[in-house]
């Protein structure tokens, strides 16, 4: 797995837009090929939706957008992980002899 390198990102998006963007993208297709069909299809739809949200906004309007999108990935992870152990408690309570 390849470190990523903030700085080497942040330095190609100050010296070329356009030459970040087009990386950007080939690492985002790359990455949603390794999820499969069917993950990638679900990724690739909300990341569209989150590119349509922030389309022509400033980068502070941008940061703060993916802040909140990532906030809200969080709660929506949380609540999946509680749900995982309340199954888990369930299972165990069936199959644990008494």
């Amino acid at each position: 797995m390849q470190k990523f390198d903030f700085d080497e990102w942040a330095a190609l998006y100050q010296r070329d837009p356009a030459a970040f963007e087009a990386r950007r993208q080939a690492v985002l297709a790359l990455e949603l090929a390794k999820a499969g069909p069917v993950l990638a299809a679900r990724a690739k739809d909300a990341l569209g939706k989150f590119e349509a949200q922030v389309a022509g906004k400033d980068d502070a309007a941008r940061i703060e957008t993916s802040m909140l999108w990532m906030a809200a990935s969080m709660r929506q992870l949380a609540g999946r992980m509680q749900d995982l152990g309340q199954a888990c408690v369930e299972l165990n309570q069936r199959t644990l002899p008494r």
